[in-house]
């Protein structure tokens, strides 16, 4: 009896362990089609980069109160967007702060909020989210995710200039815009993987 209860409660272990391993499987991505003003963030390729851009609203002003920059895409259509893949070349990494946001409503909202981020590709999930554009407010950290100084004494600014103490290098540092390569959209395919091999 002790062994069947035994060999039963592993069982249930084990299904559940199976369980919790199919939950967290990689979805079955689906890269959707997206446009943007600055050709080179949908164009395909990692060998061409574009700026993020003043923000609308600070445009023509004679002082800009902002260090973020905006980076948009536009989808064909509302859609459900689930993850956002910003990648960038290896000379163009920085730690960046970065705000996402959706057109909900004919509003941006926030939906995503990342802070100190180093890495190459900045690879961001989010809650299903029915949108056609998307923004990505980004700005030079001052700290990266682990807590370092992003903007430490001796660091160089664009074209090798040296930062070292300078809190007014620092300030213009800071206000400098990121480069993107690529921006992809991606939502969740209803299709079986095999049935996508087949076409």
């Amino acid at each position: 009896m002790k062994r069947f209860i035994y060999t039963l409660v592993s069982l249930i272990v084990l299904t559940s362990l199976l369980a919790g391993c199919a939950a967290l499987k990689e979805p079955n991505w689906a890269k959707l089609e997206v446009t943007s003003e600055a050709e080179q963030f949908t164009d395909g390729s990692m060998y061409t980069t574009a700026e993020t851009q003043m923000p609308e609203y600070v445009k023509g002003e004679g002082r800009d109160d902002s260090r973020f920059r905006d980076a948009i895409v536009s989808l064909k259509s509302m859609q459900p967007v689930k993850r956002i893949l910003i990648r960038r070349r290896n000379e163009d990494v920085v730690a960046a702060d970065l705000d996402i946001y959706a057109m909900i409503d004919k509003e941006w909202k926030l939906i995503k909020e990342i802070r100190g981020i180093e890495s190459t590709d900045i690879d961001v999930k989010i809650s299903t989210t029915r949108t056609d554009k998307i923004k990505i407010r980004a700005q030079r950290a001052t700290r990266t995710a682990s807590g370092k100084s992003a903007v430490a004494s001796g660091a160089q600014g664009a074209g090798g200039r040296r930062i070292g103490n300078d809190p007014g290098a620092a300030e213009r540092l800071l206000r400098e815009p990121l480069k993107f390569a690529e921006i992809e959209v991606y939502g969740i395919s209803e299709e079986p993987v095999e049935q996508q091999e087949k076409k």
